[in-house]
């Protein structure tokens, strides 16, 4: 996949004649519809995700900023792993907040001289002070005989499916409705990096994920598996919380793989949540904690 930053025109934008217009946190259904088609598809090849590096509200309104489902590496690799030809990450600042749409529009226009559709969510606003609408995304279309492709929302249990939905979902512990709504597991993204080593004093090594993502269940206990960088799962106990048995104070997410000793340090791994096992507690010592820690791994490989 192409990955560019800006839309100045490039070779890569020419083989494109499908774009796709939105933030899309989560890449959930619904934006996979907008993305990808319906029954009549969108070739992933040829199709262009035009995308903010950091949320709107992150400038506008930092108060109301959401915590992010899909970060953006999480959303590259999503949309790599859909075969995507080109995906455009623009910074969002202050300039980027007062382009009026139609400037904007003349902007897509120079970028992708070969449209033949355009697809939004519904109610899509873009430029200054949400000025820009979806009819004036249609008359803009029109004038070139582009496509606009802008699909009823996807429902689920008889309600839209949100990015604001998904993320209530994740955060109450919710993580089926929350896969259901998503197409796929619940996953969070992250780098392995340095930890304090406790879990190998305990015999139970863990990875410690520095992530973008920024939804995070409730604190416990998670079977799951680990997305390898060679894309191979391997079954993953997953620990969110903040390690109170030694007094920590940050909330991290870490994982222990059982039975695997290769070195991750350093490479990108996806953490799949698929159950709940139980709340992060706090143990009298270092042995109470190891001795749980072997019946959440009995408890992980029984299924």
């Amino acid at each position: 996949m192409n990955l560019a930053d800006s839309l100045d025109p490039s070779p890569a934008a020419t083989s494109i004649r499908h774009l796709a217009l939105g933030f899309f946190d989560g890449l959930h259904l619904g934006h996979q519809r907008v993305i990808l088609g319906g029954k009549i598809p969108h070739p992933p090849a040829s199709t262009a995700v035009l995308t903010f590096r950091d949320h709107p509200l992150s400038v506008l309104h930092p108060e109301k900023h959401p915590a992010l489902i899909t970060g953006l590496p999480h959303k590259i690799r999503v949309l790599e792993r859909w075969g995507i030809g080109l995906t455009i990450a623009l910074p969002f600042d202050a300039s980027r907040s007062q382009q009026e749409p139609g400037d904007f529009l003349q902007e897509l226009a120079s970028a992708f001289p070969f449209l033949k559709t355009v697809s939004v969510g519904p109610n899509w606003r873009f430029g200054k002070n949400r000025s820009g609408d979806v009819e004036l995304l249609a008359r803009w279309c029109a004038d070139r005989k582009i496509l606009l492709d802008n699909p009823d929302p996807v429902l689920h249990a008889g309600s839209r499916i949100s990015s604001s939905r998904i993320r209530d979902a994740i955060q109450t512990g919710n993580l089926d409705e929350a896969s259901a709504m998503l197409g796929r597991p619940f996953t969070i993204l992250g780098r392995v990096e340095s930890g304090e080593g406790r879990g190998q004093g305990l015999g139970f090594p863990t990875a410690n994920l520095a992530t973008q993502d920024e939804c995070l269940p409730p604190d416990g206990v998670y079977a799951g598996q680990a997305i390898l960088p060679d894309g191979h799962p391997r079954p993953a106990a997953i620990n969110v919380g903040t390690c109170p048995t030694f007094g920590g104070k940050k909330r991290k997410v870490e994982a222990h793989l059982p039975n695997f000793s290769e070195p991750l340090l350093g490479q990108e791994i996806d953490l799949e949540f698929h159950r709940f096992l139980r709340p992060e507690k706090k143990f009298s010592d270092a042995g109470s904690l190891a001795e749980q820690i072997r019946r959440d791994v009995a408890e992980l490989l029984r299924r």
